[in-house]
Order: C-alpha cells, then sequence, then structure tokens
C-alpha cells in the first residue's frame, strides 16, 4: 500500500475544511431565512432610504420583512405599525413614540409586540370609547440630534398630542468615543479591513467575529478603558431635548421623557454586570463595565434633573423590567416580555401622574359636540 503524500493530505484536508465551512455558511443562512426571512448579515439597510428634506434615512414604505422570529412591516407613511391617515381627527389622541432601535422593537416577534403598540392597545382597554393611537417614530442608530430632525419633519405634521422620547444608548456611545479618542483610548470598533469585507457576504464570519470581539473586549483587563466619565459630559444631549422641548411647547404639545433601561446594573455582582452588558462591549470597546455603570448614571441622572427643572415629566421606575433573558435579548434590546413591561411602564406612568386626563376630557367634549 502506498502511503499518501504529504502534499494529497494537506489537499484533502483543505478541501474537507472547505466543505465543513461552506456547510456552516448554509446552515447559518437557512436558519437565518427561518428566523428572520432574510440571510444578510443587517435587516436594516435594505429597509433604510434617505429622506431628503429630513436629511434622514428613514424607513422605506411598504417595506416587509418576515421570519419566525420577526415580522416587520413599515406603513405607507414610512412608520413601523398599522396604517394610519396622516391628518388627525379630531376626536382622536395621538401619542408619538421617539427614540432608535430600542423603541422601534426589531428584536420583536412582530409589529404587534413592539411596546409602542402594546401601548396602544392597553391605553385603548383603559378608556374605552376614546379613539387613542400611539406611532412608533423610532428609527434604530438615532442619537438625539436624528430625532430632534425626526420631530421637526416626520412627527410634528402628523399633529400629535404628546411625545415620549426614550433613547440615551446611543448618545453614550457617540460623546464617550469622543472622549476616548482625546484621551488617546483606542476607539477602533470596526473588523480589521479583510474580515469587514468577508463579513459583508459571510453570516459565519460575521458571527464569529463579533462573538470574539465581545468576549475578548468584556475580559481584556491590559487595555486602557474609560472607568469613568466627566460629570458635563450629558450637557450636548441636554441641549437637544431642550430644542424638542421648545418645539414641543410652541405647539402645545405634551412631552414626556424617560430614563435607560439596561439589563447590566449597579446591584449585580461583577461577573453578572459584564454577561449582561454583552453588546456594549462590541460597540464600545473603550468603556471597562465601570464606565458604562457611570455612563449610564450620568445620562440617567441628567435627564431627571432636566425634568425636575423644566417641569417635564420623567419615567423612572428603571426596575420595571426584571434583567434576564425572557425580557432582554441582549444588554438592551427588548424581546417580547420586556417590551410588554415596557407598555405597562408608559401605561402607569400615563395615568397615574394625569398625562391622559386632559387628553381624554377634551377628546370626549369633542365627541360630544362641544369643541369644535
Amino acid at each position: 500500500m502506498h502511503e499518501i503524500s504529504t502534499s494529497r493530505k494537506i489537499l484533502f484536508t483543505t478541501i474537507i475544511i472547505a466543505v465543513m465551512v461552506v456547510g456552516c455558511e448554509a446552515v447559518l443562512r437557512v436558519r437565518a431565512w427561518i428566523r428572520y426571512g432574510a440571510t444578510a448579515t443587517s435587516f436594516q439597510d435594505p429597509m433604510l432610504v434617505h429622506d431628503e428634506v429630513a436629511d434622514l434615512m428613514v424607513p422605506r414604505p411598504g417595506y416587509q420583512v418576515t421570519g419566525n422570529r420577526i415580522n416587520i412591516k413599515i406603513n405607507s407613511l414610512g412608520f413601523r405599525g398599522d396604517e394610519f391617515s396622516r391628518t388627525k381627527r379630531p376626536d382622536t389622541i395621538r401619542i408619538v413614540c421617539l427614540g432608535a432601535s430600542t423603541t422601534f422593537n426589531a428584536e420583536v416577534t412582530s409589529n404587534h409586540a413592539t411596546w409602542p403598540h402594546q401601548l396602544q392597545q392597553l391605553l385603548r382597554d383603559a378608556y374605552p370609547g376614546v379613539s387613542i393611537e400611539v406611532i412608533n417614530a423610532a428609527v434604530g442608530g438615532y442619537t438625539s440630534a436624528e430625532n430632534l430632525r425626526n420631530l421637526k419633519y416626520r412627527v410634528l405634521p402628523l399633529d400629535p398630542d404628546l411625545v415620549i422620547y426614550y433613547e440615551a444608548n446611543n448618545e453614550i456611545v457617540k460623546d464617550t468615543r469622543e472622549i476616548a479618542v482625546r484621551k488617546g483610548i483606542s476607539a477602533q470598533r470596526q473588523a480589521p479591513p479583510l474580515v469587514a469585507a468577508i463579513s459583508r457576504y459571510s453570516l459565519l464570519v460575521d458571527l464569529v467575529y463579533k462573538n470574539a470581539a465581545i468576549l475578548v473586549r468584556a475580559r481584556d483587563e491590559s487595555a486602557r478603558k474609560l472607568d469613568a466619565i466627566p460629570a458635563d459630559l450629558p450637557t450636548r444631549f441636554i441641549s437637544v431635548l431642550d430644542q424638542m422641548r421648545a418645539e414641543l411647547d410652541r405647539r402645545h404639545v405634551r412631552m414626556v421623557l424617560s430614563t435607560f433601561i439596561v439589563k447590566y446594573r449597579r446591584n449585580q455582582d461583577r461577573a453578572t454586570q459584564i454577561a449582561n452588558a454583552d453588546v456594549a462591549f462590541f460597540y464600545m470597546p473603550w468603556m471597562s463595565i465601570d464606565g458604562m455603570l457611570d455612563a449610564m448614571d450620568r445620562y440617567n441622572a441628567s435627564i431627571l434633573e432636566y425634568g425636575r427643572s423644566h417641569d417635564v415629566p420623567v419615567v423612572d421606575d428603571r426596575d420595571a423590567i426584571p434583567a434576564d433573558a425572557e425580557h432582554f435579548t441582549d444588554c438592551m434590546h427588548l424581546a417580547d416580555k420586556g417590551a410588554t413591561s415596557m407598555a405597562n411602564r408608559f401605561l402607569r406612568f400615563l395615568r397615574t401622574s394625569g398625562q391622559m386626563d386632559e387628553l381624554v376630557t377634551k377628546v370626549k367634549a369633542v365627541q360630544k359636540g362641544n369643541l369644535p
């Protein structure tokens, strides 16, 4: 029997590895198609189009993607959710939810599982006989600057009665990155060029890189990282919130703010904090877990202080959503159960704070013909 040459062994091994890689890629793509209705590494790119008037990337009207774990439908006006009329009827209370991915809720199983839609149903049940619409105007990736333009060009033309703003994480990412760069701390969060190029076409490479990056960055204690942030870092964020409030005040529209809820919390042991922070280490590799906790505390404190000083109501029950896998899909994005908790959180506040009382009274007067 002839012994197989070394070159042939290498060739056979290479072929076997190649077949295994192709097989894994195929399995991942089938899995992605079944779960999410697409095989791209991100569902978001084909969903967004440029709005020239607002100078924003916004959801494409009529876009839809469906899988057994995701069902996103964009209505004809470019908002996630059911169809509604651009012109609001006088006998309708219209609430608009502004924010980013944590309000858009891509991770829940359907449009009706998002917390804005669930809030709509809860309010309708709480106020029978009153027409109430809750519109999801959020877009993944938005910071306060984009949300200000979103408010001016897409939301205010809808004549809302009340606007809820829920977002802080994207602001923290943006602001802390600038601090890291000034301090000479590596703020590189992108994959190496070759890996990034391959990741655009390979789910396997994309998933392996992201998970490896999260694991390494979470446990790398040798690299310089931000352990705390300056007390005044949220200043720019708060200034934009103030511009939003001014825009709404001019139109006599109510504004409700909210502190931001994440899965990693002060009262957890260190191992749990690190595990719960997961993707935060991918998007903020320049931050330590202590830095993340400090940043979240400071931005939430700034929201509360702004609300107190400007008489803007703030929802602040940060323990309303349990920090577990049933409620969160990662460190900040909500699963169906978490979205239900969030909807109930806003319902309780809107009812107990009296925010709904005047709106309901006005609508009932319209229904009785006492108001135009």
